[in-house]
């Protein structure tokens, strides 16, 4: 990366971070009310991830344009990204057995009328949403020659933040597996942001992959 200047003020960072959190805080309180934690993660990460999208609408759009102007590099990063998050997120299922942002498949099956709600919010939505989030957490960080550094910071304290707030906080083992895969998968979407200057390639990789699992857990 070879970018340090800032395109977000201060004021837009913590907006935006309190868009984010307002997520799993929002469906925590619609689940008092609808007794459906999956359904209620499901509303809350369409409705605020798109918000969080439209506020950040002229970030979005630098990284669209960037992606856009060098469609090549954008293409095989998007698959290298793909193959190497699915199987991250694979061994995260079977090996780690961490908590991944994901409904399982009873809920997929069962719920067919919320459907496609639950695709949409858990691959492209939940992927914008980290990648996101990845980008606006680390956008004062001075990366010049530090590409290393960057993404072992980044992997570190969004991979916790993640894990926080998505991860039961009574169980210890589960948060610290579950630490350990977003940390990989956030160091992975930096290191692919970190080769293409944009957050392109980790939201089709990511997306991709959340979209595949799911359909895979409806076999």
């Amino acid at each position: 990366m070879s970018q340090t200047l800032s395109t977000l003020s201060r004021k837009r960072i913590v907006i935006s971070l309190i868009l984010a959190a307002l997520i799993p805080v929002t469906a925590k309180i619609l689940n008092v009310f609808l007794d459906q934690e999956q359904i209620s993660l499901m509303v809350s990460m369409n409705i605020f991830t798109s918000v969080l999208i439209m506020y950040n609408w002229n970030l979005v759009a630098i990284h669209y344009n960037r992606a856009k102007e060098n469609i090549p590099e954008t293409i095989v990063y998007s698959l290298i990204g793909l193959a190497l998050v699915f199987l991250w997120s694979l061994l995260g299922l079977s090996f780690f057995k961490a908590r991944l942002i994901l409904p399982p498949g009873y809920a997929l099956i069962g719920y067919g009328y919320a459907r496609p709600g639950f695709l949409v919010a858990f691959s492209f939505m939940e992927s914008a949403l980290l990648n996101l989030t990845f980008k606006i957490m680390t956008d004062h960080l001075d990366v010049i020659h530090k590409e290393i550094q960057s993404i072992l910071l980044s992997a570190l304290c969004v991979g916790l933040v993640f894990t926080i707030a998505f991860v039961p906080l009574n169980d210890i083992s589960l948060l610290l597996r579950s630490y350990v895969y977003f940390m990989g998968l956030t160091a992975l979407l930096s290191y692919l942001y970190n080769q293409t200057h944009t957050i392109v390639p980790g939201i089709i990789a990511l997306g991709l992959t959340n979209l595949i699992l799911m359909i895979m857990s409806m076999m």
